[in-house]
């Protein structure tokens, strides 16, 4: 393959990387997340949606070009931990749609569970892994590419962003919930 249609596949590959793990997949979690506290039914369809449109269709593409570019998978960190996202990314799309499916039997035949599920559990906390290998990564294939110091600065600063927005998506408010005061009770007896 020639030399410069190799860096521009590389190049290719980094930036649709970074949209997915940078962009997409954060709006398609986060987007859940806030769906969640505010009880609106619409944040699983927006992450199913986004997740297999915005994130999981260009992370394929992108796999096959740095796959192509590579020619090989090679046991180097950032081949490595690639294709531990890859063989994870469809691991997530497997339990995703069968924890819909899960869900969607649980509700139809009126036995949904009090809280979630293991199978939910295993699903969040596997995405979660997946994206601190991808903050991982992605340095990584920058440091290949020899970005400067302002591009590691703008993804540090993104990816500082990005933990403030999910710390304050995560200490939100739930909304929606009744919450039973147990003393007060005993005091109206």
């Amino acid at each position: 393959m020639d030399r410069s249609l190799k860096n521009q596949l590389a190049l290719v590959h980094g930036g649709l990387m970074a949209f997915v793990w940078l962009a997409a997949v954060p709006f398609a979690v986060g987007a859940n997340i806030y769906a969640r506290k505010k009880n609106k039914k619409w944040g699983t369809k927006v992450h199913m949606i986004v997740m297999a449109t915005a994130a999981f269709l260009p992370f394929t593409i992108s796999g096959l070009i740095g796959f192509i570019c590579a020619g090989t998978i090679r046991l180097k960190p950032h081949s490595a931990i690639g294709t531990i996202l890859t063989i994870g990314a469809w691991i997530q799309v497997i339990m995703g749609v069968t924890n819909h499916c899960v869900f969607r039997y649980r509700l139809k035949n009126n036995c949904l569970p009090a809280s979630r599920p293991w199978n939910n559990h295993a699903h969040i906390w596997l995405g979660r892994a997946l994206m601190v290998l991808a903050l991982v990564n992605i340095p990584l294939g920058m440091k290949i590419k020899r970005f400067g110091y302002i591009s590691f600065g703008l993804y540090a600063a993104w990816v500082a962003l990005l933990a403030v927005v999910f710390s304050g998506l995560t200490w939100m408010k739930q909304e929606g919930i009744q919450v039973v005061d147990i003393n007060n009770d005993e005091k109206k007896s």
